[in-house]
């Protein structure tokens, strides 16, 4: 895979972390709101956390949309390579190291979630109800 394309899905990948980090502290903000119970506080960062998600699912769209626009075997290299797949060099280090930072920082984000979720919701949460 041509050297620009893997620069290219490395800066995406690192502006998705950067909305992934700022999800993760926005949800982190909201447990402690919750732990003191300042129902004003939930709600702003409730309505806050809406902007980098919506954020984070416009740069996957994105991304999905460029893999679309590589040649076959590129798009198969590089979907490979953004679901975590092992590098086959050492061009493919620094994309796979923040997939794999990335990933590490999703599965945080969900956890605490899903916490948040069913402490708000009980069995009326998303986690609950859908899962």
């Amino acid at each position: 895979m041509d050297i620009r394309i893997l620069e290219e899905l490395l800066l995406k990948e690192r502006l998705l972390y950067v909305k992934l980090s700022e999800f993760e502290d926005l949800t982190r903000q909201l447990g402690e709101a919750l732990d003191r119970r300042d129902e004003i506080s939930v709600q702003m960062l409730l309505n806050m956390r809406g902007e980098p998600a919506n954020q984070l699912q416009e740069a996957d769209g994105q991304l999905r949309r460029r893999l679309l626009e590589l040649p076959e075997e590129d798009a198969i290299r590089a979907r490979e390579l953004l679901e975590g797949g092992e590098q086959q060099g050492p061009e493919e280090a620094a994309l796979c190291a923040q997939v794999k930072q990335n990933q590490r920082l999703l599965r945080r984000c969900r956890e605490m979630d899903k916490h948040i979720s069913v402490r708000m919701g009980g069995n009326k949460s998303f986690y609950k109800k859908y899962r």
